[in-house]
């Protein structure tokens, strides 16, 4: 953790700036790889292999580092008073959706973790009419970063970036933005943002949001922790493939409920199908003639997929079976979602009939 992030921090629960403590030598000036954030209210949140984990139940999820440093997490062996429980409720329907999505992304973006592709244009798809140009020398928060893709593109463009997961995948983001000196990662939680208010001048969410109990809710969280003028844009599923969506939604009833392995065989099957169409697109669109009438044919989702490599349609698939959420929308929703945030210069796009996306400014 670079002590640069302690500028922007502060504890979910109680607000204030955190206090740091250092376990290690440094292996560079201004940096700390094991540690623990110690909060006014009481808190204490380790830093593990240079990530803060800011999250309750850190100390369940670290069980061997609380260990190594017992003394520094004096209440990790004792039970919770009852004004102290973990906010970690194992019976709450909500509490428990969270978890299983923590998993599960978790495994995804540790097996589809290497970077097959730069992503750059994937970037941009997902965030027009904004361009490189609209990063540099700017702070940024990458929510729900996944493996690295996007906060890999917004720091190369020149943007200062903070990337937050809740999952494992947080350790991919690491390892594909490592020679990345203007990247920040922490292990949070949406819901509880370990940030002051309005210190970044942008922050986005790619693809999470409808992953989420309540999205909406991961929105609205977003605002606080932007600064005034500063802009929040996001992208999420698409209600337009309605049948699609039908019918994905019935398998998924069965597929989310099977084993990581199992559901990584079905997706490893589906995507050679699909490799099998795309290439067979891919040719015969090359053919004098009839490459035109191919582009013609309503087959947006092949000609998308073209651009890609297998690996990314592979754990697309895996996405679609594993996540154990997925919600869709419409313009009209995203509409309420501005108005109800107060947001300025909002616009609201279509990507095809995958997503919308939706960009604004705060008051």
């Amino acid at each position: 953790m670079k002590h640069r992030l302690l500028e922007i921090l502060a504890c979910p629960w109680c607000a204030q700036p955190f206090e740091l403590r250092t376990f290690d030598s440094p292996q560079k000036p201004g940096e700390t790889t094991s540690g623990v954030l110690i909060s006014a209210c009481g808190r204490r949140f380790p830093i593990v292999r240079g990530i803060p984990r800011v999250i309750e139940n850190a100390k369940e999820l670290f069980p061997d580092f609380v260990h190594a440093h017992a003394a520094d997490f004096p209440d990790a062996f004792k039970a919770p008073s009852p004004d102290r429980r973990s906010k970690i409720d194992p019976t709450s329907r909500t509490d428990e959706a969270i978890e299983r999505t923590r998993k599960s992304f978790g495994y995804q973006w540790t097996v589809f973790r290497e970077m097959v592709i730069d992503f750059r244009e994937n970037f941009f798809y997902y965030i027009r009419p904004l361009d490189e140009s609209f990063f540099k020398g700017k702070l940024g928060l990458d929510m729900g970063c996944g493996f690295g893709r996007h906060i890999y593109n917004a720091a190369v463009f020149g943007a200062e970036m903070v990337g937050v997961d809740l999952s494992d995948a947080i350790e991919s983001t690491a390892d594909n933005t490592r020679e990345l000196s203007n990247v920040h990662l922490i292990q949070a939680d949406v819901y509880h943002l370990p940030f002051k208010q309005a210190v970044f001048d942008f922050a986005y969410s790619i693809g999470v949001l409808h992953h989420l109990p309540d999205p909406e809710r991961g929105y609205q969280s977003l605002l606080p922790i932007v600064k005034p003028r500063g802009s929040v844009f996001i992208w999420v599923y698409s209600k337009k493939r309605a049948v699609v969506n039908a019918i994905l939604e019935s398998a998924r009833a069965i597929t989310t409920r099977v084993p990581p392995k199992v559901q990584q065989g079905l997706s490893y099957t589906f995507a050679a199908v699909d490799w099998w169409a795309i290439k067979a697109y891919q040719g015969m669109a090359a053919v004098p003639g009839l490459g035109g009438l191919m582009r013609k044919l309503p087959l947006p989702r092949l000609r998308l997929y073209t651009h890609y490599p297998f690996q990314v349609v592979y754990a697309d698939w895996f996405d679609r079976f594993a996540a154990p959420i997925r919600f869709y929308y419409d313009e009209n929703d995203l509409a309420g979602w501005v108005s109800r945030a107060k947001l300025r210069h909002t616009s609201i796009s279509p990507t095809g009939l995958f997503g919308w996306r939706a960009y604004g400014e705060r008051e």
